[in-house]
């Protein structure tokens, strides 16, 4: 049995222990790492529709190299623009992203990454 390592300075994952959780039978091991990094800060201060919002985010801002508002608002279309707006909110009041009105066009606003958030992003891998 592998046991799980964090880097107490970023609290970087290694890579060989997230394929070793991966393998067949190891399911409760892979199970309680996640656990473990969502017991993390700023992980445990967040609700799951917060912590789906940011990850989402992320893979959006992957494809597309920039994020809206309005981004946001289309993201889950099982809730209603006002709930997505509050979990930006609740994202922003944690430190994980900022929310900029745009130079372009002041109607628009950006949505970017905080330093916290880029620090998390880097040490899931």
């Amino acid at each position: 049995m592998i046991p799980l390592v964090l880097n107490k300075s970023c609290r970087k994952v290694k890579t060989d222990q997230v394929k070793h959780l991966l393998v067949a039978g190891n399911m409760p091991k892979f199970i309680n790492f996640l656990v473990s990094l969502r017991r993390l800060p700023p992980l445990s201060e967040l609700s799951g529709d917060e912590e789906r919002m940011l990850f989402e985010l992320r893979l959006l801002w992957e494809r597309q190299g920039s994020l809206s508002v309005a981004d946001v608002y289309d993201l889950v279309s099982a809730q209603s623009a006002t709930t997505s707006y509050r979990q930006l909110m609740a994202l922003k009041n944690q430190g994980l992203v900022d929310v900029r009105v745009t130079d372009e066009d002041r109607r628009k606003r950006a949505v970017t990454f905080t330093p916290s958030a880029e620090k998390l992003f880097s040490a899931l891998g």
